[in-house]
């Protein structure tokens, strides 16, 4: 049956954000859907609501004889990126923050500084600009195309990224006597997992060869980090924090006029060029690289790639040839070219065409299983939607050193997602996370039930000290028994039958069936010991919303219906 504009108002939020609350739905269909899908595009025009940098960003701790960041600051940082998306104002600038990620995956484990990735972050904000004010020159340079503008200078602000630079080592890339030796792992991620694939996902045929990336990683040479080595007491860059390399460099020639930029001439995907000795020559390679056509294929290859990576994320798995080619022709023929919003745009607007068309069709409708992340973040959402609670405090040590507390739910949290399979800044590899079915085996399973038990109730925690038996710690979740009942109260939701109904709106995207509604009903009454209808069900009763209330949203979110988006 085909989706009617209430579904497809709650289909978009649901996708393009995190969660979409019943009043959400309500607003975006009194709205209308197009206004809707405008509303989310144009986030720019919503005011921002994100919390204050976390602290130590700027502070140069070698001055106190202290290397890198307080302690904790990865942890903080993490988060303060959740309490983000828990609570952002604008759901799609998030959503594509996590985009980024997904498709840009670099990990803690690979930079100097996890203050490296808290930036990235920003970076794909559209909120941080790694070059030097002095540096910024061009509007290329000024204005962030992060996260939905041109594809084109999005590959170049990676490409400038400090906890890029470190995670592919892309900052020791030297020059050669040759045209083997350089370090060639960015050179071969950008053009395989970053831009276009080792295939065209469309035609089959390979994109690009092996010298390609050879000849592609001699032109990154040079292509570096400030200040390169803080732990020798460098002096401050322009005035800016010297406290980690946090600045993009182009060095053509480093210490004693030792060469590290290889001048070329290069050939890559079939145009040769020369360097001038300036980064100049490396910007000409994004638009090589976005405008790459196989023989006898009519849309780019990196416009498929992007279009398959998009509609795979928020449409559904596997999108049809025809939708990649339709989104790639707006890539490449967009006015401008190559922004990611026009992809955007044609995916989200209805009756802008066949991607819109199978982005509102029954096969997308409740096709999505959530990742970990979706699943906490749209939880938090439905149910708490003002967020976490982030009281870290920083506090020093007897020894001298700073460090950060952060609160115990959030720490279980970080440890869920890790044992759900996606705790952020840290995927398994540089191609990041598999989804759809992946997400679901019952090692994830397990975890995702286990951490809905502990949010909606409380987590159990071992401690355990040497030569001493574990001790289970309880530790009590994000829901207060005060914060249940208000959500209850507030839905006029206070018998078995209107809570399991409103409960039922609120986490699921379609009707209970009779039976189950009865089932859950028959459940909120049946007494402790299970005889039917013997409990004294009464919301004004700290008892009904912790014995029954709290085992009712338990047993909704391990459903399989709550598994899907």
């Amino acid at each position: 049956m085909p989706l009617d504009e209430r579904d497809k108002v709650a289909h978009l939020l649901r996708r393009a954000g995190f969660a979409a609350r019943p009043e959400e739905i309500e607003a975006g269909v009194a709205r209308g859907l197009e206004a809707t899908a405008h509303s989310l595009l144009n986030f720019e025009t919503t005011p921002d609501n994100l919390d204050p940098e976390p602290p130590g960003l700027n502070q140069n701790y070698q001055q106190n004889n202290q290397a890198g960041p307080p302690r904790g600051f990865e942890n903080f940082a993490l988060g303060w990126w959740m309490n983000a998306m828990i609570k952002t104002t604008r759901p799609l600038q998030e959503k594509m923050v996590l985009f980024w990620h997904h498709l840009f995956a670099t990990s803690t484990l690979g930079v100097i500084d996890p203050r490296q990735m808290y930036l990235q972050n920003q970076l794909f904000r559209g909120y941080f600009n790694p070059l030097l004010p002095s540096q910024r020159r061009t509007p290329e340079d000024t204005t962030s195309p992060f996260p939905v503008g041109n594809f084109r200078n999005i590959l170049m602000w990676l490409s400038r990224d400090p906890a890029m630079g470190y995670w592919l080592d892309n900052y020791q890339n030297r020059r050669k006597d040759n045209e083997v030796g350089t370090n060639e792992n960015y050179a071969r991620e950008l053009l395989e997992l970053f831009s276009m694939g080792v295939e065209d996902v469309v035609a089959h045929v390979p994109n690009y060869t092996e010298t390609d990336v050879r000849q592609l990683s001699r032109v990154l040479t040079g292509w570096s980090v400030l200040p390169v080595d803080v732990r020798n007491n460098y002096p401050p860059v322009e005035g800016q924090p010297n406290n980690f390399p946090r600045w993009f460099a182009f060095q053509p020639t480093y210490g004693r006029l030792q060469i590290t930029h290889d001048f070329g001439p290069y050939t890559v995907l079939g145009v040769t060029f020369s360097s001038t000795g300036a980064d100049t020559q490396g910007r000409r390679m994004f638009d090589i690289i976005v405008n790459h056509k196989n023989p006898g294929q009519q849309q780019s290859a990196c416009g498929r790639f992007l279009g398959y990576r998009l509609f795979q994320f928020f449409g559904y798995d596997d999108p049809e040839p025809e939708v990649i080619n339709a989104l790639a022709d707006v890539f490449d023929k967009g006015t401008p070219q190559f922004t990611i919003k026009n992809m955007l745009r044609a995916i989200f607007i209805p009756g802008s065409g066949i991607a819109s068309e199978a982005f509102y069709s029954e096969k997308a409708f409740r096709a999505h299983i959530k990742s970990p992340t979706e699943y906490i973040i749209g939880t938090y959402r439905l149910l708490k939607p003002t967020g976490y609670t982030l009281n870290y405090e920083l506090v020093t040590s007897n020894d001298g050193l700073t460090r950060l507390n952060s609160p115990v739910s959030l720490n279980l949290t970080l440890t869920f997602a890790n044992q759900m399979g996606q705790l952020l800044w840290r995927p398994f590899d540089v191609s990041g996370w598999k989804e759809g079915l992946n997400w679901i085996n019952t090692t994830f399973d397990l975890a995702r039930f286990n951490w809905a038990k502990g949010f909606v109730s409380e987590f159990s925690v071992f401690q355990q000290s040497r030569n001493e038996p574990p001790v289970e710690q309880r530790v009590p979740g994000e829901l207060t028994t005060e914060a249940v009942r208000t959500l209850l109260v507030a839905n006029n939701a206070q018998t078995p039958e209107r809570v399991v109904d409103f409960l039922a709106r609120l986490l699921y995207q379609v009707p209970l069936s009779n039976a189950a509604r009865t089932a859950l009903i028959n459940y909120l009454r049946a007494g402790t010991d299970g005889t039917p209808g013997t409990f004294p069900f009464n919301i004004n009763n700290n008892v009904t919303i912790d014995n029954k209330v709290r085992g009712l949203l338990h047993l909704m979110m391990t459903s399989p219906e709550y598994q899907f988006s």
